[in-house]
């Protein structure tokens, strides 16, 4: 990834405006890590195709009833500016989405300072809590793309407790400073830990915002210096590990995975560690069921055969997803899966097949729930054995479709596990 301290503030927060009004406004926020390093590769490619545009231009489209309706006497309303952004939020239809570009150019143009005193006055507005956190957000954000470490250092009592994160705006601000100063920014992360900003008031001891934070210390720290992220792993409480690793967007190749592995097998509880190595298995996964580098890659790591389980049902999954976007699934597909299953884990086969086949028929997916019905009843009579029925049935899929699924039933040979699932789609 490039340097992206060199982004100068506005060049970078108007694609920000754009990306999240499409994304963030309309219902999919900056949740995971692998969300703000995709954002930040648009931006970057955003910033080089608009080189001949100035910033001139794009503000040109400013509303000035938007200023009028967000100050007061020359000073900026915190009470307006929330009522503004309430109703142009609220509204979630397309027609609002320049208005919505234009308040955030509006935000844009308030110097660190106001922004700092609108959060402080919104703090205590009689507004909903959503209401609050959205625009809280908002605000963050933009004065993230300029100042981050002003949010992280002047902005971290408003970081949330508990199970609950802290928002996009937080993780944008980490994220950023983290690329543009690893060094200060897991200093301070490291101090606020010791100074319990990041303790935990839920039940299960987790601090969601700590984990989101290490997640994105791992997407750094990993492919440049495997042994202090392994350190930072060994630091959380051992049923916090995987899902720290998890909120990395890391996905070793070449001569890096070995290492991760390791990682993986010496910081992680034994029964998360198949479910880690299964979240490589996507990035390997080839258009049309190609295998070979998930293959090559088990032989690499010496798989256990619980690990090559796990990543050959992932890598099954992923490479019918890869076709489905584009045409049916067919009955030749699913042999070439299952050919490439048995002869990396021939036990999982029937399993595999019909996870796959209930997979493809979810939630009106590539193929009708009767025609996946009427595969995986082919391929249990061919097997002699309930796997594949037992797999397919037990899905959501399945759930989805009961009165189909309960007539298939009829056909698992074993009555405990015919009456199990019969149980479960009541």
């Amino acid at each position: 990834m490039g340097d992206h301290s060199i982004l100068k503030p506005s060049s970078f927060i108007l694609p920000v405006i754009a990306l999240a009004i499409a994304g963030a406004w309309l219902g999919t926020q900056f949740r995971a890590v692998s969300s703000l390093e995709q954002a930040s590769d648009l931006l970057e490619k955003a910033i080089a195709s608009r080189a001949s545009d100035s910033i001139e231009n794009f503000q040109s489209i400013k509303s000035l009833s938007i200023t009028q309706v967000t100050k007061d006497k020359g000073s900026l309303n915190g009470k307006k500016i929330a009522a503004k952004f309430a109703e142009i939020y609220g509204s979630r239809v397309n027609g609002h989405t320049l208005e919505m570009t234009k308040l955030m150019e509006h935000f844009l143009a308030m110097s660190n300072e106001e922004i700092i005193a609108v959060l402080d006055e919104i703090a205590v507005l009689d507004l909903t809590n959503e209401s609050r956190t959205n625009l809280e957000d908002w605000l963050i954000v933009i004065l993230s793309s300029k100042a981050p470490e002003i949010v992280m250092t002047k902005l971290s009592g408003r970081i949330r407790d508990g199970d609950q994160s802290s928002g996009w705006g937080f993780l944008s601000a980490m994220y950023k400073w983290t690329h543009n100063d690893p060094t200060a920014a897991s200093r301070w992360f490291d101090q606020q830990i010791g100074a319990g900003t990041f303790d935990s008031k839920s039940l299960d001891g987790k601090n969601a915002t700590r984990l989101e934070f290490e997640g994105i210390l791992m997407t750094l720290l990993l492919p440049t210096d495997p042994d202090a992220a392994a350190r930072r792993l060994a630091a959380l409480p051992e049923d916090q590990r995987s899902e720290a690793l998890s909120q990395s967007s890391y996905k070793p190749h070449g001569e890096h995975q070995a290492a991760y592995v390791q990682i993986i097998r010496d910081q992680l509880p034994e029964k998360e560690q198949g479910k880690a190595l299964a979240g490589l298995i996507p990035s390997m996964v080839k258009n049309n069921g190609n295998y070979t580098e998930v293959a090559e890659f088990l032989n690499l790591i010496q798989a256990t055969p619980a690990e090559r389980t796990v990543c050959v049902e992932q890598a099954a999954v992923c490479g019918l997803q890869t076709i489905s976007p584009e045409r049916k699934v067919t009955r030749e597909d699913l042999d070439v899966m299952r050919e490439w299953v048995t002869t990396q884990a021939p036990d999982s086969t029937g399993t595999v097949t019909g996870r796959v086949l209930a997979n493809a028929s979810r939630n009106g997916g590539n193929i009708e729930f009767s025609e996946a019905a009427e595969l995986a009843l082919e391929y249990h009579t061919a097997a002699g054995n309930d796997e594949v029925l037992a797999s397919f049935l037990n899905s959501q899929s399945a759930l989805q479709n009961k009165e189909q699924a309960r007539v298939l039933t009829e056909n698992i040979s074993d009555p405990t596990r015919r009456s199990e699932i019969l149980i479960k789609l009541k």
